[in-house]
């Protein structure tokens, strides 16, 4: 195996590794949903950004969306009334979840791009000092 695949594997294993754990770190964090009365929703599901099911409770009382969705921009008089605190949290947490996601896809694009322009750069930088060597 050449050293350029080695050190590809292990540098991109290390920024895998890193992107993993900061995905279940923040999954971790997420105990509700983002609606009031639901629970933490699945990692996939927060992932593809599909709107959550209103739960039944809520469809059965025709509650205004005020009350129940901590989605909607709210003021803080607005979110405590309607005890949402938690929901909002769940809410901005799920965002930073996508957000991290595939903000690891495109730093993951991005190293690729910068570690093969540098391996084939540096080698070309190194050469002529090592022919001015020779000559002395």
């Amino acid at each position: 195996m050449k050293i350029k695949t080695k050190a590809w594997l292990v540098s991109q294993g290390v920024l895998v590794v890193t992107a993993v754990l900061i995905q279940l770190t923040f999954y971790r964090e997420i105990k509700l949903g983002p609606l009031l009365g639901m629970t933490k929703r699945p990692y996939w599901e927060i992932i593809a950004d599909r709107p959550p099911g209103i739960p039944d409770f809520i469809r059965e009382k025709g509650l205004p969306p005020k009350l129940w969705d901590a989605r909607l921009p709210l003021s803080e008089d607005e979110i405590r009334k309607a005890n949402l605190g938690g929901h909002r949290r769940a809410h901005r947490r799920e965002e930073g979840l996508r957000t991290a996601f595939f903000g690891g896809w495109m730093v993951n694009g991005l190293y690729f791009v910068v570690f093969h322009a540098l391996y084939w750069y540096i080698p070309r930088q190194a050469k002529p000092r090592r022919a001015n060597l020779a000559h002395h």
